[in-house]
This record gives structure tokens, sequence and C-alpha cells, in this order.
């Protein structure tokens, strides 16, 4: 029996790591409107919910720095500051798995931009991994004049209709 929870453990734990590095993998993913994914995971050291406008080098090497678990952390992504502005949401600590927050879209608005932001929740009753996660998502947008506004949107695990 000891046997057995101990491979239990190692496979635990081997999930956990490779959830680690895909969270921090750097890959860039393209998305519509000039988003630019930098990363996204669900196991950021930045354990309070918040929105972010990175506007520098300096700020930009302090949140990758502080949102990374790696150690030592890896340098972060370089970003053309003259070109892009990046933009930080977290979700902030979290007793299960099954949350996740994007970037959806971005839209100029009379003001400046304004980011779309889904958040999502496990449905109720909903079978999660039993681990403290933190989800996080960093895009880089085109620069733009003007001020960057967060529209949060909740989706609470909610299904969708099926229809036969």
């Amino acid at each position: 029996m000891m046997i057995f929870s101990e491979r239990v453990r190692v496979w635990l734990g081997f999930g956990i790591v490779c959830l680690c590095l895909q969270s921090m993998n750097g890959a860039e993913e393209q998305k519509s409107g000039g988003i630019r994914t930098i990363a996204k995971g669900a196991f950021s050291a930045i354990q309070e919910p918040m929105e972010l406008v990175i506007t520098n080098k300096t700020q930009w090497e302090e949140i990758w720095k502080k949102q990374s678990k790696r150690i030592p952390p890896e340098p972060a992504p370089i970003i053309d500051f003259d070109k892009e502005t990046v933009l930080f949401v977290s979700m902030g600590r979290k007793n299960t798995g099954g949350y996740g927050i994007s970037i959806e879209s971005v839209r100029k608005a009379d003001s400046g931009v304004v980011a779309k932001v889904l958040k999502k929740s496990p449905a109720a009753g909903a079978m999660t991994i039993q681990s403290l996660t933190a989800p996080f998502h960093i895009v880089a947008i085109p620069k733009g004049d003007g001020k960057v506004k967060f529209e949060i949107v909740e989706d609470a695990g909610k299904k969708e209709k099926q229809v036969q």
C-alpha cells in the first residue's frame, strides 16, 4: 500500500510540474485585435487579484519576476515598449482548480482602449483539482493613446444548452 501511495504522489508531483512549465512557457499566441499572449496559466506566484498596465521595461521585469514561480526566474521576454503595452491580469489565489482568466479582446474607445477580461469559475459540484491555483494571463497589445480600462465578464461555470 505504501508503494502505491508513493507512486501516486510522484505522478501528482510530475503533473503539477508539467502544468507549471506549461503556464510559464513564454509561448506567444497571436489573437485577434493584435493581442499577443506572452504567458498564461494557473500557477502565478502573485496571490492577489489584479489588473495591470505595464508601459516600460523596469515595470515589466519587476512584474515578471514577481509572478514567476521558478527560482531563479527566467529572464522576462523582450518587449518593444515603443510599439507595445503589456497587460497583466490575475484572479489571485484559489483553493481549487477550475478557475481561469483571459484577456479576450481589446477595442478602441473614446478615452483609450477597453480590454475585455473573462473570468471563469468551476460549476457548482464540478470535479476540480484539489490544489491551490492562481490563474493569470499576460498579453502585449499595440501601443495606443489614452488609458486602458478593464471590462470584467464573469462566467460562473454556466453550461451551454445542448440542442438535439
